[in-house]
């Protein structure tokens, strides 16, 4: 059903960029993208993207610039309707990357602060934002949901040594080879 809901959505004709969630045909990998991961869209900054990995529904945030071993690649959706309304609820893709450092009140006041930004253009950016949120609420008939929670809950019970890393994951790391059957 993600994968449907995932082709479902890359149809949509809206902006993807407004949502955190831009869309390339060729998608650059970055040494902590998990072998196999199935992009769905990257904020645009510190490479940061959302992946779904081979025989799982959930969408998992890649997070190279923060994360460290255990927290370059986390969940952030059970499955990709879930995330969608995450997303809805936080009106970008980007806030879903910081909730696994963030204290809660931290996140509310990052979601408030996005929410009175103001720049030259930003009516004509939170227009087409508005638009894509829009068209996803109704191709998915959903709502938005508040992610902090639930997605702190599956984060503390996610277990990092299931992420299939390549090679290059543990080279950057400097893991020795026994490190590297451990860390799977």
């Amino acid at each position: 059903m993600t994968r449907d809901d995932l082709a479902k959505f890359r149809a949509l004709e809206i902006d993807f960029e407004a949502l955190g969630l831009l869309q390339d045909e060729t998608p650059a990998g970055c040494f902590c993208t998990p072998v196999g991961a199935e992009y769905v869209g990257r904020v645009g900054c510190d490479g940061v993207h959302f992946v779904l990995l081979p025989g799982d529904e959930r969408v998992y945030c890649v997070e190279p610039s923060m994360g460290e071993t255990g927290t370059f690649v986390l969940p952030v959706g059970s499955d990709f309707r879930e995330f969608l309304s995450f997303v809805l609820y936080c009106r970008d893709a980007n806030p879903l990357s910081q909730i696994f450092w963030m204290k809660e009140e931290q996140f509310r006041r990052l979601l408030a602060e996005d929410s009175a930004a103001s720049w030259p253009g930003s009516e004509a950016f939170f227009r087409r934002r508005d638009a894509a949120l829009a068209a996803i609420e109704e191709a998915f008939c959903l709502t938005p949901a508040a992610p902090f929670a639930p997605v702190r809950q599956m984060q503390a019970a996610f277990d990092p040594g299931s992420v299939p890393y390549s090679d290059e994951y543990y080279d950057v790391l400097g893991l020795e080879p026994t490190e590297r059957r451990d860390q799977l």
